[in-house]
């Protein structure tokens, strides 16, 4: 449950064996392509490349093919092989296993595919090209239909000698520019029909020749989207429509008969079709890679980051297949502060789904710690308390195994807290919204339910003292987080380290003492609290001092004071809404009892016993779906606003495997 360590390899290999050095890193699926070479000089590779080159004495200087010109090639075959295997109805995919099976060349893919071209590539081209006439008659035909009156002869309108006339729409949103427009529009406007495909009214304009290049300017200012029907069509609408069916019917025929010519060509080529795709996605990969390289006379180097278990499965796969080659390991330890390693999370089957939520506010940054962990037990944990309900927790635990194998995470979370849920349905005894003393048999470890007036108290302050416990674990995350990186300032005497939480527990001690549910002076807690807080308005000079640098104020005493003045009534304000907004917590609990307790009042309204289960099958069915997700946003909320703050930056760089697909 951490981020895998990472190492830096740099790879260096002669030329000759570059193409097979790159073929098995991304044949490993576990080398991530460093891309930071810019910002380090730990990926300078020119010293590297000439240190290894001095020791291959009399090794003979290579022509260095072009990258760009195989990545160029790779596209235009790849894009030939698609147009191939779709006019073929044949499915490409990726196989890894079928590259490794053979020794079948880049060079012997493109003659392949040239004999291929050759012998129906003329068929497909016409087979696709027909394919796109019928598309394009068919968008025409159903422009064409939506004419209402089908029985205009538009031959005659276009014969008169001085109007002209179109055919077009407009866009929704114009239509109101097009009525203001009316005084300044020298035509007669006809809505003739409706285009239900776009949603948009289809229009004729008949205005006067003299004012064609008038008209034509107000109409594209309007986003006009004239409707063409070839000379070819003509007659009324019905004639239109029935001359289109004839010609559509006609493409069908000839592409039956194209299609039919080569079905047998079909079964002998889409093996080897496949086989070909697959050597030009590889090529195009291995000229992705060189483009990344640095190169010498005779040599190259790429940097690409592994997980140190992998480490040995790389150098063993890469010995393989060259014995020109030298790998060094650095790990991240003992790069600069301006390296930056990608973050590959490892955690159990348990908080694995939890990543989707830590992800969706950051990924870890490589030193950070991994928050997923600890998410995965407050999520489920606040989520359970605000929707505790055995049989509403079982509805989610049942969607959750039905979607598992379409949508893997969020179908996990579904499961976990649907039965966290339950969890918490035992300790309120509720079953779909019914409690205890409508269902006597229901475990619960709580008389009355949670709207018992002795209750109420008691759930509100476990909230509170819910948040107060994971704030506290996020201030120890953020305090290790900070003094991991060598952050002294913020780490312990920042409003997210050590004195940051000393002032939020005696700010909580404080509230406490102040409405005397313990009984202790508030000078203690007050005085503690008003010494935190001096810390933290001067904890650059402290820090300073501490380390022994100088000057205490990096910017000058004045201009830092305000600052940090502004900076501790933010933090004053930021400790309260922290506490109160755990008090949401409990008072969701509440309301989700509250709620159902509303359908059942309405369902003993009803005059039967049908009409009373269907208000509280509906009733439930609101609350698994709008509440559910309210209490989805008020956990992502508090999680997101409330915790991550104190501990998580993210922004780390996703570890990116390099493959073919």
């Amino acid at each position: 449950m951490a981020i895998e360590k990472m190492v830096l390899l740099k790879v260096i290999g002669s030329l000759d064996n570059m193409h097979s050095i790159l073929k098995e890193l991304i044949f490993c699926e576990n080398a991530h392509l460093n891309l930071n070479v810019e910002n380090s000089s730990a990926y300078n590779n020119f010293l590297a490349v000439h240190q290894y080159e001095s020791e291959i004495i009399g090794s003979p200087i290579y022509n260095i093919v072009d990258p760009d010109n195989i990545h160029n090639s790779c596209s235009n075959c790849l894009s030939s092989v698609e147009e191939l295997s779709e006019g073929l109805n044949i499915k490409l995919y990726v196989d890894k296993e079928l590259l490794l099976e053979s020794d079948y060349s880049f060079e012997d893919a493109k003659k392949d595919l040239a004999i291929i071209q050759l012998s129906i590539g003329g068929r497909v081209r016409e087979i696709k090209s027909k394919q796109d006439k019928i598309d394009e008659l068919i968008e025409l035909r159903n422009k064409v239909k939506s004419i209402v009156d089908k029985d205009v002869d538009f031959s005659k309108i276009s014969d008169l000698n001085y109007f002209e006339y179109e055919i077009g729409s407009f866009a929704t949103e114009n239509k109101s520019r097009l009525k203001k427009n009316y005084e300044n529009l020298s035509a007669i406007v006809l809505k003739i029909g409706y285009i239900a495909d776009s949603n948009d009214d289809l229009y004729m304009i008949i205005y006067p020749k003299q004012f064609k290049e008038e008209t034509d300017n107000l109409l594209k200012s309007l986003n006009w989207n004239k409707l063409v029907i070839p000379d070819e069509y003509s007659g009324t609408a019905s004639d239109i429509l029935q001359q289109m069916d004839a010609k559509i019917v006609k493409y069908k025929e000839e592409i039956d008969c194209l299609t039919s010519s080569i079905e047998n060509e079909k079964n002998k080529n889409s093996e080897l079709l496949l086989k070909i795709y697959n050597v030009f996605r590889l090529e195009d990969k291995i000229a992705e890679l060189e483009q990344k390289a640095d190169f010498g006379n005779n040599s190259f180097a790429i940097d690409v980051w592994v997980r140190e278990s992998d480490k040995e499965d790389i150098e063993n796969a890469i010995a393989r297949s060259s014995n020109k080659y030298k790998i060094s390991a650095t790990k991240r330890e003992d790069l600069g502060d301006d390296v930056v390693a990608p973050t590959k999370l490892k955690n159990n089957w348990f908080s694995k789904p939890f990543e989707m939520i830590v992800n969706m506010y950051g990924l870890p940054a490589y030193e950070e710690l991994d928050p997923t962990p600890f998410v995965s037990i407050t999520f489920c944990l606040a989520f359970g308390i605000m929707f505790g309900d055995i049989g509403q927790g079982f509805i989610y635990v049942l969607a959750g195994l039905l979607l598992r194998k379409k949508m893997e995470a969020p179908a996990g979370l579904a499961i976990r807290l649907g039965v966290s849920s339950m969890i918490f349905g035992c300790v309120y005894g509720s079953l779909f919204g019914l409690e205890q003393h409508e269902l006597p048999w229901l475990p619960s470890l709580i008389e009355g339910g949670p709207l018992s007036t002795d209750n109420i108290p008691m759930i509100l302050v476990a909230g509170v003292v819910f948040g107060i416990i994971v704030l506290t674990a996020s201030y120890i995350f953020g305090i290790i987080n900070s003094l991991k990186n060598g952050d002294i300032e913020e780490g312990i005497f920042g409003r997210n380290g050590i004195v940051g939480y000393v002032f939020f527990i005696s700010f909580i001690l404080t509230i406490v003492a102040l409405i005397k549910i313990i009984n202790i002076p508030m000078s203690i807690p007050l005085t503690i609290l008003l010494l935190s807080l001096i810390v933290l308005i001067l904890k650059e000079p402290i820090t300073n001092l501490v380390l022994k640098q100088r000057p205490l104020f990096h910017h000058g005493a004045g201009a830092y004071l305000t600052e940090s003045i502004f900076e501790a009534v933010e933090t004053i304000l930021g400790t309260l809404s922290n506490s109160i907004s755990f008090v949401r917590v409990g008072a969701f609990a509440l309301n989700h009892a509250g709620l159902f307790l509303a359908f059942l009042v309405i369902s003993r309204m009803m005059p039967n016993m049908f009409l009373q289960i269907f208000i509280l099958i509906i009733g439930n069915i609101l609350i698994l779906t709008l509440e559910g997700l309210v209490v989805l946003i008020q956990s992502l909320r508090l999680h997101y606003y409330e915790m991550f703050g104190k501990y998580f930056k993210g922004g780390g760089v996703a570890f990116r495997p390099i493959k073919l697909n």
